[in-house]
């Protein structure tokens, strides 16, 4: 992702737990702390979660462009494609920080 403007810490993260949720970039950078609030698997399904945001982010992107290109291809269904490709980008421009 170096040529591209994201600023956050490049994925794959990972999820871990010692006595709290940690999720861990691949080069040893702390991401995230989850506390504890309600339950274990809480914790664990809220780290997992937020290790899988690179990956997620990626799958996202991937996505947006491709609906734009059926759009362009598809004139019956252009008009939902290319609002459902619209929220996709305002949503990765909100994780970018632009929002």
């Amino acid at each position: 992702m170096s040529d591209r403007k994201e600023k956050f810490t490049p994925g794959p993260w990972r999820p871990g737990f010692k006595n709290i949720g940690y999720v861990q970039a691949e080069n040893g950078a702390l991401i995230a702390k989850c506390q504890r609030l309600t339950s274990l698997c809480n914790l664990q399904a809220n780290a997992q979660l937020t290790a899988a945001a690179p990956e997620l982010y990626e799958a996202l992107d991937m996505a947006v462009k491709d609906l734009i290109t059926a759009a362009n291809m598809l004139p019956d269904i252009d008009l939902a494609l290319l609002e459902t490709a619209r929220r996709a980008h305002s949503v990765l421009a909100k994780a970018r920080g632009e929002r």
